[in-house]
C-alpha cells in the first residue's frame, strides 16, 4: 500500500498539466456533475431495487403524537435532516485529512464515499426504521441477532452519543467566548424558531411567508450581533463553564418539548443558512476560480489506508446519521416516496459541504512555508482551530469574488454557520440519547422516564465537559463512530436477506467499513506510536479492545444470520 502510495504521489508530481489544469472551477463542477449522476441514477437504482415504495401509512401517521412522531412536509424535515447529521463532522474531518494527505485522496474518498456507501446507509436506514413504526436501528437490530447484541449495541450508540453531546457543547460554547458577536444570533435564532413553529403549525400561516420573515429575522440578528458583541465580565475559563451549562439546560429543555415548537424549526432555518452559505461558496468559486493551493498529494507520517477512512467520516459515511435517520427522521416522514430526496439527498448535500470545505482551505488558504503571524496561511490558521482555518479560508475566497463583503464580516458568518450547525446536532443528540434509553428499558420501569432518561445522558456529558476529561476519549470517536456504520451496514444486510432482497449493495460496503475500522483500531494499539508502543495509554487501550471485541462479536452475530 505504501509504495503504492509513493507512486501515485511521484506520477502527479510529474504531471505538471493536471496541476495548471485543476483549479477549485474544475473540481466543484466535476464533483457536482458526479454527485447529480449518484442521486438521479444510483439512488433511484437503489430505491426501485431495494426499498420497492408503498402507499403505507408512515410511523409519523400511524402513531403521531406531536411529541417524537409528527408528519413534516418534505423540505421542512430536510432541513432537520441535514442540520442534525451535517454538524462539525464534514468541517473537521476533510481540513485534518488534507493536512495528513493532500486533497486528491480526500475528494476521492468523499465523492465514492458519499453515493456508495453513506447514501446508501442513511436511505436504508430511514427506511428500515419507517417499516418498523419508527424504531431505532438498535431496537430492530435485536429483531435479527436477539436481545444481547441490541444492549451492546444500545450501549456503544448511548456512550457515542454522550462523547458527541460533550464535545458539540464545548464547541459552541468556545465559539461564543472567542467570537462575542454570535451571543446575540444565537438567542435570536432560537427565538425565531419557537415562533416560526407556533406560526406554522398553531396558527396555520403559510410556509413560504413565514420563513421569508424568519430569514429576515435571522438576518437581522446577525447584523445586530456584529453591532453589538456580547462579552462577559468572567476569565475566559469561567464564561465558558457558564456557557457549557447555559448549552446543557437548553438541550434539556428542548430535547424533552415537541419536535415541532423548537428543534425541527431551528434546523430548518440553519439549514437555510447552510444553504444560503453553500450558494454563496458555488458562486464564489465561480467566479474567483481559485487554484489549488494544498499539495495533490502530501507525504505523511500516517498510513493512508485506514486513516483517511476515518478522520474523513460524515462527509462520505457516518454512524451517527442511523441515529438521526432512524431517531428522529422517520418518526416525521409524512410519505414514503419523500426519503430518497431527505436520506440520499441530505447525505450527497453533506458531501457537497465536505468538498467546498476542502476547497475553502486547499485554494482560500496558503501553502508553504508560513510567514509568522499570517493567519491567510494554512499551518498558522489551523494552530489557531479548525475553526480559524476553515472561516478565513472561506472569507478569501468569497472577498476575493466579491471585494465589497469585508473579511472581517465574512469569518463571523462562516463562524456562525458552524456554530449554528453544531448546536442543531446538540438537540439531536440529546433528544437521540433519550429515545435510545426509552427502547432499552422495559416500558413500564420507574427509569423509563423521559426526563430522567435525558438526565442520564445530559449529566454525565456535562461532568466531562467541564473537566475537560472528554478530550483523550475523543480520539475515539472516528473510529467509534465508522464502527457504528459497519454494524449498520451489515444489520441492513441481513434485514434484506430476511425480506428476500439483493444484498451485495450494502453487504461489499459493509465488508470495506468493518475491516477498515477494525484496521484503524489495531493501527491505534500496535503501531510505534500507538497506545501501548508509544503513549502507553491505559483508558484508550481499555477502550480500543472493547471496540474491536464488540465488532468482531457482532459482525459474527449478524454474518451468522446472513449466511
Amino acid at each position: 500500500m505504501k509504495d503504492l502510495y509513493n507512486s501515485v504521489r511521484s506520477f502527479l508530481k510529474r504531471w505538471w498539466i493536471f496541476k495548471k489544469m485543476v483549479n477549485a472551477l474544475i473540481l466543484l463542477l466535476v464533483v457536482l456533475a458526479w454527485f447529480l449522476g449518484g442521486y438521479f441514477i444510483y439512488g433511484k437504482f437503489i430505491e426501485r431495487k431495494l426499498v420497492k415504495l408503498t402507499n403505507e401509512k408512515t410511523p409519523a401517521h400511524l402513531i403521531k403524537n406531536n411529541i417524537d412522531y409528527k408528519p413534516t412536509k418534505k423540505i421542512f424535515l430536510f432541513g432537520h435532516h441535514f442540520a442534525s447529521i451535517a454538524g462539525t463532522g464534514p468541517i473537521i474531518g476533510p481540513i485534518l485529512a488534507v493536512s495528513y494527505f493532500g486533497w486528491l485522496f480526500v475528494v476521492l474518498w468523499i465523492a465514492v464515499g458519499s453515493i456508495f456507501i453513506g447514501a446508501i446507509h442513511d436511505y436504508l436506514t430511514l427506511m428500515i426504521s419507517v417499516r418498523n413504526k419508527g424504531e431505532g436501528i438498535a431496537k430492530i437490530s435485536e429483531k435479527i441477532t436477539g436481545k444481547r447484541t441490541f444492549y451492546i449495541f444500545s450501549i456503544l450508540l448511548w456512550l457515542t452519543l454522550m462523547l458527541i453531546t460533550t464535545v458539540f457543547s464545548v464547541s459552541s460554547a468556545e465559539s461564543l467566548v472567542k467570537v462575542p458577536e454570535l451571543i446575540i444570533p444565537f438567542f435570536g435564532i432560537t427565538l425565531t424558531a419557537l415562533l416560526l413553529g407556533l406560526a406554522i403549525y398553531k396558527f396555520k400561516a403559510k410556509r413560504f411567508i413565514s420563513s421569508l420573515i424568519a430569514t429576515i429575522f435571522v438576518i437581522f440578528f446577525i447584523w445586530l450581533g456584529v453591532i453589538f458583541p456580547v462579552s462577559l465580565p468572567f476569565s475566559e475559563s469561567i464564561s465558558l463553564i457558564f456557557w457549557i451549562a447555559v448549552l446543557f439546560v437548553y438541550a434539556f429543555i428542548v430535547s424533552l418539548i415537541p419536535i415541532w415548537l423548537v428543534l425541527q424549526p431551528r434546523d430548518y432555518i440553519s439549514s437555510i443558512n447552510l444553504f444560503l452559505f453553500l450558494g454563496i461558496g458555488l458562486i464564489a468559486v465561480i467566479f474567483a476560480r481559485p487554484e489549488m493551493n494544498a499539495p495533490i498529494i502530501l507525504a505523511s507520517n500516517l498510513p493512508l489506508w485506514p486513516i483517511l477512512f476515518i478522520t474523513v467520516a460524515c462527509g462520505s459515511v457516518s454512524g451517527f446519521h442511523a441515529l438521526v435517520s432512524s431517531g428522529t427522521t422517520s418518526k416525521q416522514l409524512d410519505k414514503e416516496k419523500d426519503a430518497k430526496f431527505i436520506g440520499y439527498g441530505g447525505m450527497l448535500s453533506e458531501g457537497l459541504l465536505a468538498i467546498l470545505v476542502v476547497i475553502f482551505v486547499s485554494a482560500g488558504l496558503k501553502w508553504g512555508a508560513p510567514v509568522l503571524g499570517d493567519m491567510n496561511f494554512f499551518q498558522n490558521a489551523l494552530s489557531e482551530g479548525w475553526i480559524v482555518a476553515f472561516s478565513r479560508g472561506f472569507a478569501n475566497i468569497v472577498n476575493s469574488a466579491f471585494p465589497f463583503l469585508g473579511i472581517s464580516i465574512l469569518i463571523i458568518f462562516g463562524s456562525l454557520m458552524i456554530n449554528t450547525f453544531i448546536i442543531t446536532s446538540l438537540d439531536s443528540s440529546a433528544r437521540i440519547g433519550r429515545m435510545i434509553a426509552e427502547e432499552a428499558f422495559p416500558k413500564k420501569a420507574w427509569i423509563n422516564n423521559k426526563i430522567i432518561l435525558t438526565l442520564l445522558i445530559l449529566i454525565p456529558a456535562f461532568i466531562l465537559a467541564v473537566t475537560n476529561s472528554y478530550s483523550t476519549l475523543w480520539r475515539m470517536f472516528g473510529a467509534s463512530n465508522q464502527l457504528i456504520a459497519s454494524v449498520v451496514l451489515i444489520a441492513i444486510s441481513a434485514y434484506l436477506v430476511e425480506h428476500k432482497k439483493q444484498i451485495l449493495y450494502t453487504l461489499i460496503p459493509s465488508v470495506f467499513m468493518i475491516v477498515t475500522t477494525l484496521g484503524a483500531l489495531f493501527y491505534g494499539l500496535f503501531s510505534k506510536t500507538g497506545y501501548i508502543f508509544g503513549e502507553l495509554n491505559i483508558p484508550l487501550i481499555v477502550i480500543s479492545g472493547l471496540l474491536i471485541i464488540f465488532a468482531v462479536f457482532v459482525s459474527i452475530e449478524i454474518f451468522l444470520k446472513i449466511f
